[in-house]
């Protein structure tokens, strides 16, 4: 049994070929935290993201930070509802993690968090999630950026949506994830 910790996790990302993060101790906790991002490609936006085991509450968190910032007071009411529609269709579909939403702020976020009862993680589930998180948001969020300035309604999305053009259930990794792996120097595509 391997037991949660920062130096974990800081394996778990060596051993993936992920280099750039920084582990944090939190002052009011005992495992600490781990702050990264990556950017699928030179013309992509970089997604912040920390992985923080609670163990106090028996879970491991992978969060991204302010993926989109639309405060409700900001925004045309259509497009909030849009999006809150839009955010609330996608947590439907795509069952593993969430997006969230702080509407004071306007926060939009993404998390999947995992209970660890028995304090443990494997390698493969810590890929797994980090995978998800990648495919997820570089999948999900462009969408939701239009639909927050009006480009796109929650009509045509659900509509595209349903007729699997923004299909997460595919077998194979989603480009974005196979440029950030080949950009890590973890495959090559010959």
């Amino acid at each position: 049994m391997r037991y949660i910790t920062l130096q974990l996790i800081m394996e778990y990302l060596e051993r993936f070929g992920w280099k750039n993060y920084e582990a944090v101790n939190e002052p009011s906790e005992q495992e600490g935290i781990i702050y990264t991002g990556w950017r699928a490609s030179e013309n992509s936006p970089v997604y912040m993201l920390s992985i923080d085991p609670m163990i106090e509450k028996k879970c491991i968190s992978f969060r991204t930070q302010s993926l989109l910032q639309a405060p409700y007071r900001d925004i045309p009411k259509d497009c909030l509802l849009d999006l809150l529609l839009v955010l609330h269709w996608i947590n439907f579909r795509i069952i593993v993690g969430k997006f969230s939403y702080e509407p004071v702020r306007g926060e939009v976020r993404f998390s999947i968090d995992l209970p660890i009862d028995e304090n443990t993680l494997s390698y493969a589930q810590f890929v797994h999630s980090l995978g998800l998180i990648v495919e997820i948001v570089e999948t999900y969020v462009p969408l939701i950026k239009k639909i927050k300035e009006g480009e796109l309604t929650a009509e045509k999305f659900i509509q595209h949506d349903l007729r699997g053009e923004v299909l997460l259930e595919k077998q194979n990794l989603s480009q974005s994830l196979k440029d950030l792996l080949k950009g890590l120097g973890r495959i090559s595509w010959n």
